[in-house]
């Protein structure tokens, strides 16, 4: 809870946060997809004749396959369009290299 004399977040933290919370929710769904569908067709009784998707048993195509794809399609989108680049204010500069850095080193005498 916030109080009152509590300083304002900072916008890249909560920049931060929101991306934290797509990545989250992106790996959840895909994760849940993945072991509720491969644990739920992926075994199957010696009386169950295999079916096949390009070549791969169907459980794996529609359980690890599929939501594979669709989670880098998914993550794609989300680094090109909702990752924010943010300047921040408290990084300096780097500094310059003087010539004697630039030859090896300072002579040691």
């Amino acid at each position: 809870m916030a109080h009152e004399h509590d300083p304002p977040l900072d916008p890249v933290f909560k920049s931060s946060l929101r991306e934290l919370k797509w990545i989250i929710v992106i790996w959840l769904v895909h994760f849940v997809w993945v072991l509720g569908y491969c644990s739920t067709y992926g075994y199957l009784t010696p009386e169950t004749p295999l079916i096949t998707v390009i070549g791969m048993p169907s459980w794996v195509f529609w359980g690890v396959f599929v939501p594979w794809i669709a989670a880098t399609l998914v993550s794609s989108w989300f680094a090109l369009t909702q990752i924010e680049d943010h300047a921040l204010p408290d990084a300096s500069p780097l500094p310059e290299k003087s010539e004697a850095d630039e030859k090896g080193g300072a002579d040691h005498e």
